[in-house]
């Protein structure tokens, strides 16, 4: 007779979404908000910036109901999260949103310009409540926005049929609100967004793809690149001072700081890579960075010759493939080994599925770290002895696939030294960049290949 295993749902964490609405979420919010709005009250003078068009959007008295509706959303919220990581993450989101909200109003304080409508009847009260807590100050980045995302992912997630369809229209409606009730100028709402998509892109939901394997390696060598990444981040940052329509270069500054810290030492981690993909939040939060690099790799595909090389039978090194090369390779190559060392990069879903694959995350033009050398070189000698076509890529093929190949090859004793590994990658592959120096343990071999 056979056991019959019973599995239960984990409770809810009742006592700890309680605790931290009354203790951090909902008397936090009040205190920074009403801080920084007394901050700014005591300026001399506090600018604003609008565009004319918007002396043209009508007030909308009952469109205060759906901007108040917000509270009721925030306040209930906690009570909705199932697990305690859930709970804490969904936490730490409003709280980033908060405190880099508040750094806004603080740094970059505006007001709005035109004088506050006066509504009478049954939405006046509600009017009149607002105004009797909220000054026309805290306008970018618009906290109502940031919140606004935060709440509509959480309550989205167990919505369902028509309920979900009226609470993503009723969340759209919350977020036009800001401008019909005169809360907010149409410059404060990317801002209020961007601060949503960094919350996110600081606290992710935990990676339900389980593709393949993913390592991201810290970069000990990327203080030079790092550094002109920095410079080009402050340049933004100095021009977004400035006020105005330069507030728009927050946004690249923000990428290119990330990018900067990254090669500093965080590394690739910061683009939120799993199973292939980045992250949505990544993609628009990185995205100057991302759209670059993007470019670039479609420029230098152009002006390069094949897309990918086969250095010893059944070992290719090459670029990131599209989707159309993708699955001619994987079609050409039913039992193959994928493995991709970007970071910064989707791969195509042909590469992911189907055969092996394991992302190995490394920063570009700098030299890889040992242990990723070694982790490597030990995932291609794995899969070439159990008789697989083995695709090893970056972003273009020139410099990191290139020196995990060169290290497989003198760590496994097909080549005789490292110098000897990168001349037969050179010979197939001309114009392979290397950094400028290599770790001595490369020229000893480690992984002797089985004899025949």
């Amino acid at each position: 007779m056979s056991e019959q295993i019973i599995v239960t749902e984990a409770p809810r964490p009742w006592r700890a979404a309680i605790a931290w609405m009354a203790l951090v979420l909902g008397p936090g919010f009040f205190l920074v908000y009403g801080a920084c709005n007394e901050l700014t009250s005591l300026r001399t003078e506090v600018g604003s910036f609008f565009f004319e068009w918007e002396r043209h959007i009508p007030v909308l008295p009952w469109t205060i109901v759906p901007y108040w509706s917000l509270d009721i959303f925030y306040a209930c919220s906690v009570l909705l999260c199932r697990s305690r990581l859930e709970l804490d993450r969904h936490a730490l989101r409003v709280v980033t949103a908060v405190l880099l909200s508040a750094v806004g109003f603080l740094l970059f304080p505006l007001r709005f310009a035109f004088p506050r409508p006066e509504v009478e009847g049954m939405f006046g009260h509600l009017f009149d409540a607002l105004y009797g807590f909220d000054q026309p100050f805290n306008q970018a980045p618009s906290l109502h926005i940031s919140l606004g995302m935060i709440l509509w992912y959480l309550y989205a997630k167990y919505a369902r049929g028509p309920l979900r369809w009226l609470l993503h229209a009723w969340f759209a409606l919350i977020c036009v609100s800001t401008l019909t009730t005169w809360q907010h100028h149409f410059i404060d709402l990317p801002g209020g967004a961007l601060v949503g998509i960094i919350a996110f892109w600081l606290f992710p939901d935990p990676a339900t793809n389980t593709v393949g394997k993913t390592v991201a390696y810290r970069p000990f060598d990327g203080m030079r690149l790092g550094r002109r990444y920095l410079l080009g981040a402050l340049a933004c940052l100095a021009l977004a001072l400035q006020g105005g329509y330069w507030l728009t270069l927050l946004w690249p500054g923000f990428a290119l700081t990330v990018v900067a810290v990254a090669y500093m030492g965080v590394g690739p981690a910061v683009f939120r890579k799993e199973g292939g993909r980045l992250s949505l939040a990544a993609k628009i939060l990185l995205g100057p960075y991302w759209v670059g690099q993007s470019l670039s790799w479609r420029w230098y595909l152009r002006r390069m010759g094949a897309p990918l090389s086969e250095i010893v039978p059944g070992v290719f090194i090459g670029a990131r493939l599209d989707d159309r090369e993708a699955i001619i390779f994987a079609a050409a190559h039913p039992r193959r080994f994928v493995l991709d060392l970007t970071g910064d990069f989707d791969e195509s879903d042909s590469l992911r599925e189907g055969g092996d694959y394991v992302n190995l995350q490394l920063m570009d033009l700098i030299e890889p770290p040992p242990e990723a050398l070694r982790d490597a070189a030990t995932c291609i000698e794995t899969a070439y002895r159990q008789g697989k076509t083995v695709f090893v890529h970056c972003a273009l093929g020139y410099s990191r696939s290139a020196q995990v190949v060169a290290h497989w090859l003198a760590t496994t004793g097909r080549a005789c030294s490292l110098q000897e590994a990168l001349e037969r990658i050179r010979a197939a592959r001309p114009g392979i960049v290397v950094a400028r120096s290599v770790p001595a343990t490369l020229n000893q071999p480690s992984l002797a290949p089985e004899s025949a």
